[in-house]
């Protein structure tokens, strides 16, 4: 069974880093999720939702993968049915990414905005606070306030490797 991975954590807590880093030392694929949404937001599609659009993306990587890797701050009811649709079709596996919010609002404040969805500073905060809130019976953490080294990273994904 296609296997997908989903990193959960507040805006910052390097979801993204840790995707991309992930994937140049293993044959798990990631896909960044924010770009697709920043596509579909300037462009959107009534017939259908960001979350379909990035479940499409999804489905056409597992023509050519067996493990595909994604980011989220797996909030609200739109994510949750989008979790669910895909629990139907996947192995899916929930990996926290941790990061204390301070650290994760100055990455978000200094990192390149170009591939982000804009937001305040104050909308940073009250997503992450969501984020933080968030709970899901979890098949590994991350720890990233260090950040994590890549050693870290690996040994987490040690099961599905």
């Amino acid at each position: 069974m296609k296997t997908l991975f989903i990193l959960i954590g507040p805006k910052g807590a390097g979801k993204t880093y840790i995707g991309q880093r992930i994937a140049a030392q293993t044959p798990i694929y990631f896909l960044a999720v924010e770009p697709i949404w920043l596509a579909y937001l300037a462009q959107p599609d009534p017939t259908q939702s960001g979350w379909d659009v990035v479940a499409a993306r999804i489905e056409a990587l597992f023509a050519h993968h067996d493990r595909v890797m994604i980011e989220s701050l797996g909030a609200g009811p739109e994510f949750a049915q989008f979790y669910h649709t895909l629990q139907q079709q996947y192995a899916v596996q929930l990996i926290k990414v941790e990061a204390n919010l301070i650290t994760c609002a100055a990455r978000v404040r200094d990192r390149d905005q170009t591939a982000q969805i804009p937001v305040t500073e104050e909308e940073v905060w009250a997503y992450n606070k969501i984020a933080a809130q968030v709970q899901y019976n979890w098949d590994q953490t991350i720890n990233n306030n260090g950040p994590a080294s890549e050693a870290e990273m690996l040994h987490a994904m040690q099961p599905w490797l």
